[in-house]
């Protein structure tokens, strides 16, 4: 394994062992004979769905690398951990007041997500998702959109000699490589398909009003200067597919569940609001100075 792995592999350790997100998501190793044990720490083992655990929890970047690849690196660091772990236990860290309130803060975590996790699972079907993005569907109707190119310059008197030049009959991409100013002049203007919403009003307007293959009668001035318009094509926007937002549905599926699991604990729940203490007597808050200004 090479040092620069190595490295990475030190740091995806560390963000694992301390992020409550990633601690919540660790399971219990399985004890069946199909997750065997693949490394022992003084006479402890550990087994394979733990490794797998671990390695699904690697950032995207560290993800990428074959398992095998960097397998002795993350049994080195699950070693390193247990290791940690009983010299913690042998200095009877358990015992100590802050540990155990983080202990306790852990477990709490832990049960949080579990929770939340068995819940979203049993609401969330394939069934409920596909209905959400049909819904979803409707309520954003297929949009117009057009395929333009242009002709970006810095003065009128430029676009009407550029706009003179495609009215004789040269090809509208080549006068847009020769005489555009625009990041776009490198592929003849082409701004590819857009809706109106998507460029400033003068353009659009001025874009949604030519057919396929016409050229704007004059040209239009933006913030950006003056442009030759030509639209190339028409067509109505065609919504994502089910399968490219499958993720983003769930997301948003699953915070609504959240929220009414939240909701509904607290209908059933008494919830205190108790004096804040303060030293010295009295229940006022503390006071909190407001953040400094910055230049």
């Amino acid at each position: 394994m090479t040092r620069s792995i190595r490295s990475a592999l030190l740091i995806a350790a560390a963000v694992v062992a301390l992020s409550p997100a990633a601690f919540a998501q660790q399971k219990q190793p399985a004890k069946a004979a199909d997750d065997p044990v693949v490394a022992r720490v003084n006479g402890q083992p550990i087994h394979r769905s733990t490794v797998l655990d671990f390695y699904s929890q690697l950032p995207p970047q560290m993800a990428q690398i074959p398992l095998e690849q960097i397998l002795p690196g993350i049994i080195n660091e699950l070693a390193a951990r247990r290791l940690l772990s009983e010299a913690a236990e042998k200095a009877k860290l358990g015992d100590n007041a802050d540990v155990k309130k983080q202990l306790q803060s852990a477990r709490e975590q832990v049960l949080q997500q579990a929770y939340l996790d068995r819940k979203v699972k049993e609401e969330i079907t394939d069934a409920k998702m596909k209905a959400r993005y049909d819904e979803l569907i409707q309520q954003q109707p297929p949009q117009e959109e057009v395929h333009a190119r242009h002709i970006l310059v810095a003065s009128e008197a430029d676009a009407k000699a550029a706009l003179d030049e495609v009215k004789k009959g040269a090809d509208f991409t080549e006068v847009s490589k020769k005489r555009s100013t625009g990041p776009t002049a490198a592929t003849g203007g082409d701004l590819g398909f857009f809706t109106k919403d998507k460029m400033v009003p003068p353009f659009a307007e001025a874009a949604f009003k030519l057919q396929p293959g016409q050229v704007t009668e004059v040209p239009v001035q933006t913030q950006f200067g003056w442009h030759v318009i030509k639209v190339e094509a028409r067509r109505k926007s065609e919504p994502p597919k089910f399968e490219d937002v499958r993720g983003q549905v769930q997301e948003m599926m699953s915070g609504e569940v959240v929220e009414k699991i939240v909701a509904d604990l607290r209908k059933g729940a008494k919830i205190e609001t108790l004096d804040w203490p303060q030293e010295g007597g009295g229940n006022r808050l503390p006071t909190i100075a407001p953040a400094p200004k910055k230049n």
